[in-house]
C-alpha cells in the first residue's frame, strides 16, 4: 500500500482553510480473492457415531453435516430411512441418546463445548455451499432388505422394488 499527502481540498469562501488529504492506494498483490480456509478436524467420535446410527433397523444412510464448515463444533446428524420406514418411540430414544452421550463424552474430553442435533430425512438434500458433510455412512441393508436387492448381473447395481 502506498500513501500520498501532496493532495489539498480547498473552499472558495475567504475564510475556508486548505485541508491535506491522505490518498491510500491498494495494490491488487495485497488481497487474495477467494481465500480458502482448512476446517479443524473432525474428532473421530463422530464418525464411530455415524457408522453406529447406520446400524439402527430402517436406518438406510447417516451423515454428519457441520452447518458452518468453519466451526465444527455444530453438527446434524441426519438418518435417512429406508422407504416406507418409521422409527418407533424405543429406537428414536436410543438414538437421541447415543448422540447426547457422545456431544457429552467429547466435551469432557476437550472441554469444548459441543452441540449435536439428530434428525429423520427422506432424501439427503444438496447442502448450503458454507456447510460441510463431515462423516457419511454407506446404504445399511440391516433392516429392509425388500427394498435395496442386488441384482445377478454383470455390472455392480442396485435395483431398488
Amino acid at each position: 500500500m502506498t500513501t500520498s499527502s501532496k493532495l489539498t481540498a480547498g473552499f472558495p469562501t475567504s475564510t475556508s482553510k486548505a485541508v491535506n488529504w491522505k490518498v491510500y492506494q491498494f495494490s491488487s498483490s495485497n488481497l487474495t480473492p477467494n481465500q480458502s480456509f482448512n476446517s479443524p478436524p473432525v474428532p473421530k467420535e463422530v464418525q464411530l457415531l455415524v457408522q453406529e446410527l447406520a446400524k439402527f433397523d430402517g436406518v438406510a444412510r447417516v451423515r454428519a453435516v457441520a452447518p458452518r464448515a468453519a466451526d465444527i463444533h455444530w453438527i446434524d446428524f441426519e438418518l435417512e430411512l429406508h422407504p416406507e420406514t418409521e422409527l418407533d418411540y424405543e429406537t428414536w430414544d436410543k438414538i437421541q441418546d447415543l448422540v447426547i452421550d457422545c456431544a457429552w463424552n467429547l466435551r469432557d474430553k476437550t472441554n469444548e463445548k459441543w452441540y449435536f442435533d439428530e434428525k429423520v430425512v427422506e432424501k439427503f438434500v444438496k447442502i448450503q455451499e458454507w456447510a460441510k458433510v463431515v462423516a457419511q455412512s454407506s446404504i445399511s441393508y440391516s433392516s429392509s432388505p425388500k427394498y435395496y436387492i442386488p441384482e445377478k448381473s454383470s455390472s455392480n447395481f442396485l435395483v431398488v422394488a
